[in-house]
Protein backbone atom coordinates (compact mmCIF):
# COMPACT_ATOMS: atom_id res chain seq x y z
CA UNK A 1 0.00 0.00 0.00
CA UNK A 2 1.10 3.60 -0.64
CA UNK A 3 2.00 5.51 2.59
CA UNK A 4 -0.61 8.18 3.30
CA UNK A 5 -3.23 6.47 1.13
CA UNK A 6 -6.73 6.42 2.69
CA UNK A 7 -8.73 3.28 1.97
CA UNK A 8 -11.89 1.53 3.21
CA UNK A 9 -11.55 -0.60 6.30
CA UNK A 10 -11.86 -4.34 6.58
CA UNK A 11 -12.28 -6.71 9.51
CA UNK A 12 -8.69 -7.89 9.10
CA UNK A 13 -7.55 -4.39 10.14
CA UNK A 14 -8.67 -4.93 13.72
CA UNK A 15 -5.27 -5.97 15.11
CA UNK A 16 -3.57 -2.92 13.56
CA UNK A 17 -6.37 -0.68 14.85
CA UNK A 18 -5.97 -2.01 18.40
CA UNK A 19 -2.22 -1.34 18.23
CA UNK A 20 -2.91 2.23 17.07
CA UNK A 21 -5.30 2.70 19.99
CA UNK A 22 -2.65 1.35 22.37
CA UNK A 23 -0.17 3.89 21.00
CA UNK A 24 -2.69 6.62 21.74
CA UNK A 25 -3.18 5.34 25.30
CA UNK A 26 0.58 5.36 25.88
CA UNK A 27 0.78 8.91 24.49
CA UNK A 28 -2.07 10.14 26.72
CA UNK A 29 -4.46 10.82 23.81
CA UNK A 30 -6.94 8.01 24.65
CA UNK A 31 -8.01 6.71 28.04
CA UNK A 32 -8.26 2.99 27.22
CA UNK A 33 -8.58 0.32 24.54
CA UNK A 34 -12.02 -1.36 24.28
CA UNK A 35 -12.47 -4.73 25.94
CA UNK A 36 -11.90 -7.89 23.90
CA UNK A 37 -15.60 -8.85 24.15
CA UNK A 38 -16.61 -5.46 22.77
CA UNK A 39 -14.11 -5.84 19.94
CA UNK A 40 -15.58 -9.23 19.02
CA UNK A 41 -19.03 -7.65 18.78
CA UNK A 42 -17.52 -4.91 16.63
CA UNK A 43 -16.19 -7.47 14.16
CA UNK A 44 -19.54 -9.25 13.98
CA UNK A 45 -21.81 -6.27 13.36
CA UNK A 46 -19.72 -3.39 12.01
CA UNK A 47 -19.79 -2.48 8.30
CA UNK A 48 -16.06 -1.89 7.89
CA UNK A 49 -16.09 -1.00 4.21
CA UNK A 50 -18.81 1.61 4.50
CA UNK A 51 -18.08 3.06 7.96
CA UNK A 52 -14.30 2.87 8.43
CA UNK A 53 -11.31 4.43 6.74
CA UNK A 54 -7.62 3.66 7.29
CA UNK A 55 -4.51 5.60 6.32
CA UNK A 56 -1.49 3.50 5.49
CA UNK A 57 1.74 4.14 7.40
CA UNK A 58 5.23 4.30 5.91
CA UNK A 59 6.29 1.06 7.62
CA UNK A 60 4.48 -1.57 9.64
CA UNK A 61 1.03 -0.64 10.92
CA UNK A 62 -1.28 2.23 10.05
CA UNK A 63 -0.98 6.00 10.41
CA UNK A 64 -4.62 6.68 11.15
CA UNK A 65 -8.14 5.28 11.29
CA UNK A 66 -11.70 6.38 11.88
CA UNK A 67 -14.87 4.45 12.77
CA UNK A 68 -18.30 6.01 12.27
CA UNK A 69 -21.38 4.83 14.16
CA UNK A 70 -24.83 6.34 14.61
CA UNK A 71 -27.86 6.15 16.87
CA UNK A 72 -31.43 7.44 16.67
CA UNK A 73 -32.43 10.13 19.18
CA UNK A 74 -35.46 12.40 19.63
CA UNK A 75 -33.36 15.07 17.87
CA UNK A 76 -32.72 12.86 14.84
CA UNK A 77 -29.80 10.60 13.98
CA UNK A 78 -26.59 11.42 15.83
CA UNK A 79 -23.35 10.16 14.28
CA UNK A 80 -20.29 9.48 16.41
CA UNK A 81 -16.78 9.66 14.98
CA UNK A 82 -13.90 7.83 16.64
CA UNK A 83 -10.66 8.97 14.95
CA UNK A 84 -7.09 8.04 15.81
CA UNK A 85 -3.82 9.13 14.24
CA UNK A 86 -0.10 8.70 14.88
CA UNK A 87 3.24 9.50 13.31
CA UNK A 88 4.88 12.70 12.14
CA UNK A 89 1.83 13.78 10.15
CA UNK A 90 -0.74 12.85 12.77
CA UNK A 91 -2.64 16.12 12.55
CA UNK A 92 -2.83 15.91 8.77
CA UNK A 93 -4.20 12.38 9.02
CA UNK A 94 -6.68 13.48 11.70
CA UNK A 95 -7.93 16.26 9.42
CA UNK A 96 -8.53 13.93 6.47
CA UNK A 97 -10.19 11.24 8.57
CA UNK A 98 -12.59 13.57 10.38
CA UNK A 99 -13.43 15.38 7.15
CA UNK A 100 -14.38 12.04 5.58
CA UNK A 101 -16.46 11.14 8.66
CA UNK A 102 -18.33 14.44 8.49
CA UNK A 103 -19.08 13.96 4.79
CA UNK A 104 -20.34 10.40 5.36
CA UNK A 105 -22.51 11.48 8.30
CA UNK A 106 -24.13 14.30 6.33
CA UNK A 107 -24.75 12.05 3.33
CA UNK A 108 -26.28 9.40 5.62
CA UNK A 109 -28.85 11.86 6.98
CA UNK A 110 -27.38 12.58 10.41
CA UNK A 111 -28.60 15.76 12.07
CA UNK A 112 -25.62 15.99 14.41
CA UNK A 113 -22.07 14.66 14.61
CA UNK A 114 -20.12 14.09 17.81
CA UNK A 115 -16.36 13.55 17.84
CA UNK A 116 -14.98 12.08 21.09
CA UNK A 117 -11.23 12.59 21.33
CA UNK A 118 -8.43 13.05 23.81
CA UNK A 119 -6.68 16.41 24.19
CA UNK A 120 -4.56 18.07 21.52
CA UNK A 121 -6.77 18.25 18.42
CA UNK A 122 -8.63 21.55 18.84
CA UNK A 123 -7.06 23.38 15.89
CA UNK A 124 -7.89 20.57 13.45
CA UNK A 125 -11.44 20.19 14.70
CA UNK A 126 -12.15 23.92 14.71
CA UNK A 127 -10.96 24.22 11.11
CA UNK A 128 -13.50 21.55 10.17
CA UNK A 129 -16.35 23.56 11.75
CA UNK A 130 -16.72 21.59 14.99
CA UNK A 131 -17.22 23.18 18.40
CA UNK A 132 -16.17 21.70 21.74
CA UNK A 133 -19.33 21.25 23.80
CA UNK A 134 -18.08 19.65 27.01
CA UNK A 135 -15.34 17.70 28.77
CA UNK A 136 -15.98 14.03 29.55
CA UNK A 137 -14.08 12.78 32.59
CA UNK A 138 -12.80 9.43 33.72
CA UNK A 139 -12.34 9.39 37.48
CA UNK A 140 -10.36 6.67 39.29
CA UNK A 141 -9.73 5.59 42.86
CA UNK A 142 -7.78 2.78 44.49
CA UNK A 143 -9.63 -0.14 46.02
CA UNK A 144 -6.59 -1.26 47.98
CA UNK A 145 -6.92 1.76 50.30
CA UNK A 146 -9.59 2.14 52.97
CA UNK A 147 -13.10 2.64 51.59
CA UNK A 148 -15.78 4.92 53.04
CA UNK A 149 -18.50 3.01 54.90
CA UNK A 150 -21.65 1.94 53.08
CA UNK A 151 -24.14 3.97 55.11
CA UNK A 152 -27.87 3.30 54.54
CA UNK A 153 -30.28 6.14 53.78
CA UNK A 154 -33.32 6.23 56.05
CA UNK A 155 -36.49 5.06 54.34
CA UNK A 156 -34.71 3.02 51.67
CA UNK A 157 -33.05 -0.34 51.21
CA UNK A 158 -30.81 -1.80 48.51
CA UNK A 159 -31.54 -4.85 46.41
CA UNK A 160 -29.30 -6.48 43.84
CA UNK A 161 -29.92 -8.48 40.69
CA UNK A 162 -30.11 -11.72 42.68
CA UNK A 163 -33.34 -10.60 44.37
CA UNK A 164 -34.97 -8.48 41.66
CA UNK A 165 -36.89 -9.68 38.58
CA UNK A 166 -35.29 -9.60 35.14
CA UNK A 167 -36.30 -6.95 32.64
CA UNK A 168 -36.58 -3.94 34.99
CA UNK A 169 -33.14 -2.39 34.67
CA UNK A 170 -33.37 -0.58 31.33
CA UNK A 171 -36.66 1.08 32.28
CA UNK A 172 -35.14 2.42 35.51
CA UNK A 173 -31.94 3.48 33.71
CA UNK A 174 -33.86 5.34 31.02
CA UNK A 175 -36.08 7.12 33.53
CA UNK A 176 -33.20 8.23 35.74
CA UNK A 177 -31.11 9.51 32.82
CA UNK A 178 -33.91 11.06 30.73
CA UNK A 179 -32.96 14.61 31.77
CA UNK A 180 -29.20 14.13 31.27
CA UNK A 181 -27.16 15.54 28.40
CA UNK A 182 -27.17 13.47 25.20
CA UNK A 183 -29.52 10.84 26.65
CA UNK A 184 -30.31 7.81 24.51
CA UNK A 185 -32.67 5.07 25.67
CA UNK A 186 -31.00 1.69 26.23
CA UNK A 187 -32.47 -1.77 25.80
CA UNK A 188 -32.31 -4.41 28.54
CA UNK A 189 -29.94 -6.62 26.57
CA UNK A 190 -27.61 -3.76 25.69
CA UNK A 191 -27.48 -2.40 29.24
CA UNK A 192 -27.13 -5.65 31.17
CA UNK A 193 -24.95 -7.73 28.85
CA UNK A 194 -22.22 -9.53 30.79
CA UNK A 195 -23.05 -7.96 34.16
CA UNK A 196 -22.99 -10.01 37.36
CA UNK A 197 -26.31 -9.68 39.23
CA UNK A 198 -24.66 -9.18 42.63
CA UNK A 199 -22.92 -6.06 41.28
CA UNK A 200 -26.15 -4.46 40.03
CA UNK A 201 -27.86 -2.43 42.76
CA UNK A 202 -31.21 -0.71 43.02
CA UNK A 203 -32.43 1.62 45.78
CA UNK A 204 -36.02 0.91 46.82
CA UNK A 205 -38.31 2.99 49.05
CA UNK A 206 -39.01 0.73 52.03
CA UNK A 207 -42.55 1.89 52.72
CA UNK A 208 -43.94 1.86 49.18
CA UNK A 209 -41.61 -0.48 47.30
CA UNK A 210 -41.03 2.25 44.72
CA UNK A 211 -37.73 1.89 42.87
CA UNK A 212 -35.71 5.08 43.25
CA UNK A 213 -32.31 4.64 41.61
CA UNK A 214 -29.68 2.24 40.36
CA UNK A 215 -25.94 1.66 40.15
CA UNK A 216 -24.44 -0.89 37.77
CA UNK A 217 -20.92 -2.23 38.27
CA UNK A 218 -18.74 -4.82 36.56
CA UNK A 219 -15.21 -6.20 36.58
CA UNK A 220 -13.13 -5.43 33.49
CA UNK A 221 -9.53 -6.14 32.47
CA UNK A 222 -7.72 -3.74 30.14
CA UNK A 223 -4.52 -4.83 28.40
CA UNK A 224 -1.64 -2.35 28.46
CA UNK A 225 -3.42 -0.11 30.94
CA UNK A 226 -1.77 1.84 33.76
CA UNK A 227 -4.51 0.99 36.24
CA UNK A 228 -4.20 -1.98 38.58
CA UNK A 229 -6.15 -4.88 37.09
CA UNK A 230 -8.89 -5.93 37.16
CA UNK A 231 -10.72 -2.61 37.18
CA UNK A 232 -14.08 -2.21 38.90
CA UNK A 233 -16.20 -0.12 36.54
CA UNK A 234 -19.12 1.87 37.94
CA UNK A 235 -20.94 2.23 34.64
CA UNK A 236 -24.29 3.78 35.57
CA UNK A 237 -25.35 5.84 38.59
CA UNK A 238 -28.86 7.27 38.34
CA UNK A 239 -31.59 8.47 40.70
CA UNK A 240 -35.13 9.50 39.81
CA UNK A 241 -35.61 13.28 40.21
CA UNK A 242 -38.06 12.96 43.11
CA UNK A 243 -35.52 10.90 45.09
CA UNK A 244 -32.43 13.06 44.51
CA UNK A 245 -30.47 15.02 47.14
CA UNK A 246 -31.02 12.34 49.78
CA UNK A 247 -27.67 10.56 49.59
CA UNK A 248 -28.79 7.58 47.53
CA UNK A 249 -26.05 7.95 44.91
CA UNK A 250 -23.39 8.06 47.63
CA UNK A 251 -24.80 4.95 49.28
CA UNK A 252 -25.18 2.97 46.05
CA UNK A 253 -21.70 3.82 44.76
CA UNK A 254 -20.08 3.09 48.12
CA UNK A 255 -21.82 -0.27 48.36
CA UNK A 256 -20.78 -0.97 44.77
CA UNK A 257 -17.15 -0.23 45.61
CA UNK A 258 -17.19 -2.66 48.54
CA UNK A 259 -18.69 -5.36 46.33
CA UNK A 260 -16.22 -4.71 43.52
CA UNK A 261 -13.30 -5.05 45.92
CA UNK A 262 -14.73 -8.30 47.30
CA UNK A 263 -15.00 -9.55 43.70
CA UNK A 264 -11.28 -8.89 43.15
CA UNK A 265 -11.08 -5.36 41.70
CA UNK A 266 -7.98 -3.40 42.68
CA UNK A 267 -8.98 -0.04 41.24
CA UNK A 268 -12.30 1.59 40.36
CA UNK A 269 -13.22 3.89 37.49
CA UNK A 270 -16.30 5.76 36.34
CA UNK A 271 -17.18 8.29 33.66
CA UNK A 272 -18.99 11.56 34.29
CA UNK A 273 -20.04 14.63 32.35
CA UNK A 274 -17.61 17.41 33.26
CA UNK A 275 -20.50 19.91 33.02
CA UNK A 276 -23.01 17.79 34.94
CA UNK A 277 -25.89 19.97 36.16
CA UNK A 278 -26.23 17.77 39.24
CA UNK A 279 -22.46 18.11 39.89
CA UNK A 280 -22.20 14.34 40.25
CA UNK A 281 -18.42 14.67 40.19
CA UNK A 282 -18.55 16.34 43.63
CA UNK A 283 -20.10 13.17 45.07
CA UNK A 284 -17.41 11.05 43.47
CA UNK A 285 -14.59 13.27 44.78
CA UNK A 286 -15.94 12.87 48.30
CA UNK A 287 -15.75 9.11 47.78
CA UNK A 288 -12.06 9.31 46.88
CA UNK A 289 -12.24 9.48 43.09
CA UNK A 290 -9.83 11.77 41.26
CA UNK A 291 -9.77 13.02 37.68
CA UNK A 292 -7.62 10.60 35.65
CA UNK A 293 -8.41 11.48 32.01
CA UNK A 294 -10.30 14.29 30.31
CA UNK A 295 -11.74 13.57 26.89
CA UNK A 296 -13.36 16.23 24.74
CA UNK A 297 -16.73 16.09 22.98
CA UNK A 298 -16.88 18.15 19.78
CA UNK A 299 -20.09 18.64 17.80
CA UNK A 300 -21.39 19.88 14.48
CA UNK A 301 -25.02 20.11 13.38
CA UNK A 302 -26.40 19.79 9.88
CA UNK A 303 -29.39 21.92 8.76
Amino acid sequence: MIPGFMRPGRAADLDALVELWRDEVRAGRRDSVPLEADLRRLIAHFDWEARARFIEGDGQGIAGAILVSSRPTPRGTVARLDPAAAGTNGEGAMHELVRWGLQLSRASGATMVQVWVGPGHKEVLRRLGLEMTRPWWRMDRSLTAELPPSTPVAGYHLQDGLSLPHGIWADMHNRTFADHWSFTARSEGELMHGKSPELCLMAVATGTGERAGLTLCQLETYAGDRRLQPVGMVSSVGTLPEHRRRGLATWMVTEGLHRLRAAGAREASLYVDGLSQTRAFDVYRKLGFELAFEAEVWEATFP
